[in-house]
């Protein structure tokens, strides 16, 4: 990551990745303007550079008007949540610092998750699938609410590899009998297609053990209810998860 030791130079980031200080993006008053600035810059400036001249890179998160950030330390299996949301031009806070767990074996970048191996993946994931048990009012994203039949396969060797589906089947796991299922956000690892072998069953999702997860990221249920409730598939949210 290049340093950014000047309003100068600040400026010219911004301007480079296609923001204005004057932008809709960067009118952050009510909350730490520089927590955001920081966690935009951070994943923009991951893009090579090639020279001068070059046109804004193109990033996802810059039509995003909600982004969630997972942060935890290399190594570590406890993080952060933190949710911010575009509201009439500026960027409110809507959780901060939410205690959260990850995978037994912490943090690795998504191309080397592997099944079974304990990370949670890093990377940049669209929110756009929202799973559980009850009737929901989820606005403009697609809401999956579980029956008794509804597993997801987690078996390298089904054709249904890392995929809800609504019957039975050997190695899936079911849905309906676990408290970690109540409700969840899908983490669009490995999911579009899904390769076998590298990754499935990522999710946002209840947690209130001492301990680590397997891999997903766990929240307290409250706080997930919290989230869910201010999703919004019209602001393109994502969900960002990035060793700090």
């Amino acid at each position: 990551m290049k340093s950014i030791d000047s309003p100068k130079s600040l400026a010219s980031w911004l301007h480079f990745l296609g923001f204005s200080l004057k932008s809709k993006q960067f009118q952050c008053q009510k909350i730490n303007c520089i927590t955001v600035l920081f966690s935009f810059l951070y994943f923009f400036s991951l893009c090579p550079l090639s020279g001068e001249g070059n046109s804004p890179p193109d990033s996802p998160l810059l039509d995003s008007e909600q982004i969630l950030f997972i942060t935890a330390k290399p190594g570590e299996t406890t993080g952060f949540l933190n949710f911010y949301t575009l509201n009439e031009g500026e960027w409110v806070s809507v959780l901060e610092k939410i205690p959260v767990r990850l995978g037994r074996s912490g943090l690795i970048s998504g191309e080397k998750k592997r099944e079974g191996d304990g990370h949670t993946p890093l990377g940049i994931f669209p929110i756009q699938r929202i799973v559980g048990k009850q009737k929901r009012q989820i606005r403009n994203l697609e809401y999956n609410e579980i029956r008794k039949n509804s597993h997801w396969s987690d078996s390298p060797s089904s054709k249904n590899y890392n995929q809800l589906i609504k019957h039975r089947e050997k190695g899936a796991v079911s849905l309906w009998d676990s408290e970690i299922y109540e409700l969840f956000v899908v983490i669009e690892h490995n999911t579009k297609p899904a390769v076998p072998g590298f990754g499935s069953m990522i999710f946002l999702h209840p947690w209130n053990d001492n301990k680590p997860t397997s891999g997903c990221v766990g929240v307290e249920l409250k706080w997930l209810e919290e989230l869910v409730n201010q999703l919004d598939g019209n602001k393109f949210p994502f969900l960002v998860i990035v060793e700090t």
